[in-house]
């Protein structure tokens, strides 16, 4: 354990530094998709950085801690979970558009940013803006912050938990509330599979699809109630059918007894 202490101390140090490199060059950066990767893979490292020197201090495996086994989901069901995050996320983005919240908050920079964006930008936009937040947020929320907190404050409050410090993580308040609830979706995800994997790839698939979304049309400012509503439905069914599926494969076979 000391050893481990001691090995996460450095590894913070040298993420620290290489996040101020990066910070600093993102800044000298006329390329607008290329300064925004390179503050992102900034930001990204320390997230990254601290999930693992969490896993590495706390007791046990940090592989473990860090939710990095084998999931409990067949494919399907994994598909159908990506599928539910992109409803979901579509679903937010639809009610931001029709609360007038959207231009208010950073998306809409964001996504102005990216619009049109090609070549060796739009490279760096998918692995830094598509990628890298996936691992490096799902590690620290769904992974070491929810995966302890469950064996000490249960199920429903850790996932409440951990999707709140992923609201904050985003710092805008707009964002951060939309991330909020759709934060909530992963750790469900993350809790149904027993790995951190999934909500990875399901946040991903997200990450990437508004990628080439914000590439494609820029920011969405216009939307309608049937967007919001077909959103939600289709995140709704695919935790239903998820559920369901789980509730099943964790039932006793017929005829078994119990002792």
């Amino acid at each position: 354990m000391p050893f481990r202490r001691a090995s996460a101390w450095v590894l913070l140090g040298v993420a620290l530094m290489m996040a101020s490199g990066l910070a600093g060059a993102s800044r000298k950066i006329a390329e607008p998709v290329l300064a925004l990767s390179l503050a992102t893979v900034a930001v990204e490292l320390m997230i990254l950085t601290l999930a693992i020197c969490a896993a590495l201090v706390a007791p046990g495996s940090p592989r473990v801690r860090l939710g990095l086994v084998a999931w409990q989901l067949g494919a399907t069901e994994m598909a159908a979970l990506a599928a539910g995050t992109l409803g979901l996320s579509h679903a937010l983005d639809a009610l931001l558009a029709l609360s007038g919240l959207a231009e208010r908050s950073g998306l809409a920079d964001f996504a102005r940013t990216l619009e049109g964006a090609r070549g060796l930008p739009l490279a760096a936009a998918v692995i830094a803006v598509g990628l890298l937040p996936a691992l490096a947020e799902e590690l620290l929320c769904r992974g070491v912050l929810q995966r302890t907190l469950v064996g000490r404050l249960g199920a429903a409050p850790a996932i409440l938990l951990a999707a709140i410090a992923f609201g904050l993580l985003h710092v805008d308040p707009i964002h951060g509330a939309a991330a909020t609830l759709l934060g909530v979706y992963l750790g469900i995800a993350g809790h149904w599979s027993g790995s951190v994997l999934v909500p990875i790839a399901c946040h991903a698939v997200n990450n990437l699809a508004a990628v080439g979304e914000a590439v494609r049309s820029g920011p969405t400012l216009e939307a309608s109630p049937e967007d919001v509503a077909v959103g939600v439905a289709l995140a709704a069914i695919s935790l239903a059918w998820v559920g369901w599926r789980r509730t099943r494969r964790l039932q006793p076979a017929p005829g078994s007894v119990d002792g």
